[in-house]
């Protein structure tokens, strides 16, 4: 039976998921078994992680990349943050001069962002409303926990201003370290319900209306002590606070950073 700190984004239990089944169509890979939508929803929105702040400069420089590419697409302009944790990313795109607004799950991620004078709504993505649309929607490693991405990619699609941006950034499947890593994949994890590959990617995102400006690999920034402690020996043996200074820039060529423009409608 699934808990909510199964679902925590600081979760290390990898090589713990469900049997998975794939697509014909698409290619995508899907829990057999899963929570439903609302039961998802129910989970996250217990979840508590004060780990995942403790990461904060280096989930920083994560974002400051896709930062970097948005001002060269749509530089200003209202932002919506989907799955916005405790408000990292939105925190960074509002100093950059957005309007920025985000949704999430946890209540207690959301309060945090709150707390830092976010606006936040807190509740299932697929039942939020607004009567403005927006320029950008980002879902940052977030669709790949979602029971139905298909209709993410729809409620995306429906919020966004014509020509707006939704930006992606998920696991992929079929790279080089998931073949090579097998089961003990670090993103097969019981939180991940379902998983892309590049064309699954590509395939999805035109189906529902998106064309690709730029899919590249996403680029990972984290301390040594959170890469070591997300193993059971790295917490006892090696968790010294001084290993949180010494930074790592990872490429792992193990995820995706979809750049992606709403279409127009068909006549």
């Amino acid at each position: 039976m699934a808990e909510a700190d199964d679902f925590k984004i600081t979760d290390s239990d990898y090589g713990l998921f469900p049997d998975f089944l794939k697509c014909e169509t698409c290619g995508l890979r899907f829990a057999e078994k899963m929570p439903t939508p609302s039961q998802l929803v129910k989970l996250y929105s217990q979840v508590e992680d004060p780990e995942y702040e403790n990461e904060a400069e280096g989930r920083g420089e994560n974002f400051k990349r896709i930062i970097g590419f948005l001002k060269k697409i749509k530089p200003g302009g209202r932002l919506l943050d989907v799955g916005a944790a405790t408000g990292i990313f939105m925190n960074i795109a509002r100093k950059e001069g957005w309007d920025v607004y985000g949704i999430e799950a946890s209540l207690w991620a959301a309060n945090r962002a709150k707390e830092k004078g976010l606006n936040v709504w807190q509740g299932d993505f697929l039942q939020f409303s607004s009567r403005e649309k927006f320029d950008i929607i980002t879902m940052l490693d977030i669709i790949e926990h979602m029971a139905k991405p298909g209709l993410a990619l729809e409620k995306a699609r429906e919020l966004l201003k014509p020509g707006g941006i939704l930006v992606i950034t998920t696991p992929d499947v079929e790279s080089f370290a998931a073949r090579i890593f097998g089961r003990k994949w670090w993103h097969f994890r019981p939180a991940h319900v379902n998983f892309f590959s590049k064309r699954t990617l590509l395939w999805a995102t035109h189906n529902y209306g998106f064309r690709i400006l730029k899919l590249r690999t996403y680029v990972w920034n984290f301390s040594i002590h959170y890469l070591i402690t997300r193993f059971s020996w790295g917490r006892k043996y090696f968790n010294w606070e001084w290993l949180k200074k010494i930074k790592l820039k990872l490429f792992l060529f193990d995820s995706m950073e979809a750049y992606l423009e709403k279409l127009p409608e068909s006549p």
